[in-house]
């Protein structure tokens, strides 16, 4: 995936514009526009001023890391939409609901590995 169409795909999903973008960053609009358009790519400093702004990875503003599936965009839009404290609650209740799951499905596991 191209940084345009990356940048583009992450402005979509959170509603925001581009002026949204150069005003949190304090890069130019003038920039912003050509990077959009796959005219230019932006500088490292840039590219770290935007992905800080946007709270994700360098590799994902690149379009290296997309989440593959919708289900889990999905998710990952409305986990960086909740502050510090509602993203410390998330992450406890997946780490609680994963040990649950764990313990109901593992007995079956290991049942269908001495079988094997």
């Amino acid at each position: 995936m191209e940084f345009k169409d990356s940048i583009n795909r992450i402005l979509a999903d959170r509603g925001l514009k581009q002026a949204d973008l150069c005003r949190i960053t304090g890069v130019p609009t003038s920039a912003m526009s050509d990077y959009v358009n796959g005219k230019k790519s932006p500088t490292l400093s840039r590219a770290i001023a935007m992905a800080d702004a946007l709270q994700i990875s360098l590799d994902e503003l690149a379009g290296r890391e997309a989440p593959k599936r919708a289900v889990e965009r999905e998710l990952l839009a409305h986990f960086r939409n909740l502050s510090d404290e509602g993203q410390e609650v998330a992450v406890n209740t997946v780490n609680g609901l994963t040990a649950v799951y764990k313990k109901r499905y593992q007995p079956d596991m290991v049942a269908r590995e001495e079988v094997a």
